[in-house]
């Protein structure tokens, strides 16, 4: 007591680092688990016992209906949530539909079924009933849902770049890059377009938003003129040029 000690602090600055991203196994594994969690002692018995949600034969395909609607999507092993999927999960929070005591309540009555104690008429339209307050709560609370963000980046999704010649957004066609200020029939509507493939060789998504910010493509080998050919490509008022990797000369090319 008293004791006097000398002592130097020091700062560290640093930055927390996000969870990991789940793998389609790390969700198959979450699905088995998800009654872990649940508070009510019988549901969790429940789930325990069917192995949490869906079956072994169904778990992969509910994963994999999920990426064919566009809520996730799978990236080097890495499951994403899409914007799309951000407004499904807003949409069904707190609701039973988000919650595996739903499947233990189901699960409890369907034993029963087997017991001979309820029906299974009952038990098809009490879901009925319950698909129909879920269509009509959605309905009502959708639109108090925050979700313009989403629904923004939803919109941006295909989008190459900008139009050079009017400004709005260049998006992906079948067979070309074409300006959203298109409009059939009106004289004043923007012509502009991007082919995907030119002179014999495809020019990607990559190189077409190089090309709609200003900037030249990557070297593209193997173009089929008089003879095959090597060059850069560049936008210059709406229309091709060359850069050829030895010296600076361009050539414009009708498209």
């Amino acid at each position: 007591e008293g004791e006097k000690v000398e002592v130097k602090l020091y700062d560290k600055e640093g930055k927390t680092q996000p969870p990991k991203a789940y793998t389609e196994g790390d969700l198959i594994n979450m699905m088995i688990t998800c009654g872990s969690d649940v508070l009510d002692e019988e549901a969790k018995s429940i789930l325990k016992s069917v192995e949490g949600l869906g079956t072994e034969a169904t778990r992969p395909g509910i994963i994999e209906t999920l990426k064919k609607r566009e809520y996730i999507q799978v990236q080097k092993n890495k499951v994403l949530v899409t914007p799309k999927g951000e407004i499904i999960c807003k949409a069904v929070e707190g609701t039973l539909l988000s919650k595996p005591e739903m499947t233990a309540q189901w699960e409890k009555f369907l034993r029963e079924i087997g017991k001979g104690n309820q029906s299974k008429t009952k038990f098809v339209e009490n879901t009925k009933k319950f698909v129909q307050i879920l269509i009509k709560n959605a309905k009502e609370e959708i639109n108090g849902l925050d979700i313009k963000q989403q629904i923004e980046a939803i919109q941006l999704q295909g989008v190459i770049g900008k139009c050079p010649m009017c400004g709005k957004d260049i998006v992906e066609r079948k067979t070309f890059y074409g300006c959203t200020g298109y409009k059939k029939g009106q004289e004043d509507s923007c012509k502009f377009s991007l082919p995907k493939e030119f002179l014999g060789k495809k020019i990607s998504e990559s190189n077409a938003a190089k090309l709609l910010s200003g900037k030249k493509t990557t070297l593209i080998k193997g173009l089929k003129g008089k003879k095959e050919f090597d060059a850069y490509l560049k936008l210059n008022k709406g229309k091709i040029e060359f850069e050829f990797p030895n010296n600076k000369t361009k050539k414009k090319v009708s498209r």
